[in-house]
């Protein structure tokens, strides 16, 4: 290839920010209006398994 730059690497990966318990806290964190409420849909916050299939 002429561009290097547009060839993916093989090692890439996401980082990983922690557990999906330690995610969850930080949606619960970041999402609860006060009253249980999520700020960004409105609906009840989702409980761990509702998170986890999300």
């Amino acid at each position: 290839m002429d561009n290097d730059k547009l060839v993916p690497n093989a090692n890439w990966q996401t980082k990983q920010r922690g557990s999906n318990d330690a995610e969850y806290q930080i949606y619960l964190a970041c999402a609860d209006d006060g009253k249980g409420m999520d700020i960004t849909t409105g609906k009840p916050l989702k409980s761990y398994d509702e998170w986890l299939r999300s």
